[in-house]
């Protein structure tokens, strides 16, 4: 699916956005998280802290050790996708079937980091509008298979733009995406783009065909997503034409009128010189006029040069202009991606567990899944000052799939006890690991000891 970029009129910003655009993404830090949690539960029986902590140390392992299979089969999928790779380290061909898969999986990392795909509707309205880069963007969308844009973290926001010719400055409403996630698929017969620069020089916008790209962005404004796709450019608006070619007509017009009639001049001259005609028909009121006309022809020369420098100098300002956006924005590229999608995966898979895990201990009666996902999104307005959309559907399943739940009549939910998640969740984490007991143990008790001596440093 390639989304069909417009014609751009960048002059418009996104309209005020609501007060409240919370998505499923925790933005708190796992330690903290889990330092929190432990004091809030300073008011329950003893031991339940430590026990507590040693639980939240179980499911992150554990998390770690199930991505870790995921991560390895991202890598092998996109091997022979991954333009970075040198020809030769390409041992397999980039079927549909094995970018069908690679889609899959990458959706299923980014669905567990809480991403969701960016509305089409969304992304054709950032062709048509812009908040921070006031240009216009040309999109090779001949050059696409496939396009799909993730993002997470939506909120409000505001965006700086100048305007008045650049003298002033005026705030406008915008709406920010925390990260963004950009998977592009070049088509087979995809060919290098190239494009002027300023000084008449070309340069290559690189595209590799039937190769796939990932980017991963961070803090882009949802009107700019269209700066995202690789190989765009920045291009003059009809705007900026006008303002650099009416002057040119009107400076370059009475030039041209000023010259016309003492061409003839200038030829009669100029064939006399060259030997066309006898140089006695050229008096001295003929030859200034030719000096004049050559020395006004020279003006318009010059002229239309320095109209064609302003020309390239505003392309090229769009350009750089682009190119920085982009500079402080892009995190990581193509396998790196991986990593960090792993990584946010890992940690957002373990704090949803970890949070429903907690209120339905700490409730000591079964909830309903509405009345659970109100409790945690409270806690994380109070604890942290930060409003979340509670994934309660995927917390239930986890939690259900480690072992943990407990289906009460009536739709209500509760978990088994502290002391028998433990067991169950170290018997989950040998099998996963296939690690020597012992050596899980001692892990634990050194883990257990680190708790105790930073719960002591706390009530100090």
């Amino acid at each position: 699916m390639v989304a069909q970029p417009q014609a751009a009129a960048p002059d418009e910003a996104d309209a005020a956005p609501p007060p409240d655009l919370a998505d499923t993404f925790i933005g708190v830090r796992q330690r903290v998280m889990v330092d929190r949690l432990v004091e809030h539960a300073a008011d329950l029986a003893p031991g339940t802290q430590v026990a507590l902590r040693r639980l939240c140390r179980l499911l992150s392992l554990l998390f770690r050790i199930e991505s870790r299979e995921l991560l390895i089969s991202l890598r092998d999928d996109y091997h022979s996708f991954n333009p970075d790779m040198p020809p030769d380290a390409v041992d397999l061909v980039p079927s549909d079937e094995a970018y069908g898969r690679l889609i899959g999986r990458i959706e299923r990392g980014l669905t567990q980091a809480n991403f969701v795909p960016v509305d089409p509707a969304r992304l054709a309205a950032a062709h048509e509008k812009s908040a921070e880069v006031s240009v216009q963007i040309d999109v090779p969308t001949e050059s696409y298979e496939d396009v799909r844009f993730y993002a997470r973290g939506r909120r409000p926001s505001t965006a700086t733009r100048r305007w008045l010719f650049g003298l002033m400055n005026r705030t406008v409403p915008a709406i920010r995406l925390r990260h963004v996630v950009v998977v592009i698929r070049f088509a087979e017969a995809a060919r290098p783009r190239r494009f002027t620069i300023f000084g008449g020089g070309q340069r290559s916008l690189r595209i590799a065909p039937n190769k796939a790209v990932i980017k991963l962005f961070t803090d882009v404004a949802e009107a700019d997503l269209n700066m995202l796709y690789p190989g765009a450019r920045a291009i003059m608006r009809w705007r900026d034409k006008l303002m650099l070619g009416v002057p040119a007509l009107a400076g370059g017009v009475p030039v041209m009128l000023n010259i016309l009639p003492a061409l003839s001049v200038l030829l009669v001259v100029g064939g006399a010189y060259l030997g066309l005609q006898a140089s006695s028909g050229v008096g001295e009121d003929e030859l200034a006029q030719a000096l004049a006309a050559m020395s006004a022809l020279a003006g318009l020369v010059g002229f239309c040069m320095r109209q064609w420098v302003k020309f390239e100098r505003q392309a090229l300002k769009y350009q750089m202009a682009l190119s920085d956006n982009l500079y402080y924005r892009n995190v990581c590229n193509n396998a790196a991606v991986f990593d960090y999608m792993i990584g946010t995966a890992e940690d957002q898979e373990f704090k949803e567990t970890a949070l429903g895990y907690y209120h339905l201990m700490r409730a000591g009666v079964p909830l309903d899944p509405p009345t659970l996902q109100q409790r945690v999104e409270a806690w994380l307005k109070t604890a942290h000052g930060v409003t979340v959309t509670f994934d309660i559907d995927d917390a239930i399943a986890k939690m259900d799939r480690l072992g943990l739940l407990v289906r009460c009549k009536d739709d209500g939910l509760s978990v088994v006890g502290l002391t028998e998640a433990l067991d169950r969740l170290h018997q989950r984490w040998q099998q996963a690991a296939r690690a020597d007991p012992a050596q899980l143990v001692a892990l634990e008790h050194r883990g257990a000891a680190e708790d105790a001596g930073v719960d002591a440093a706390n009530e100090g």
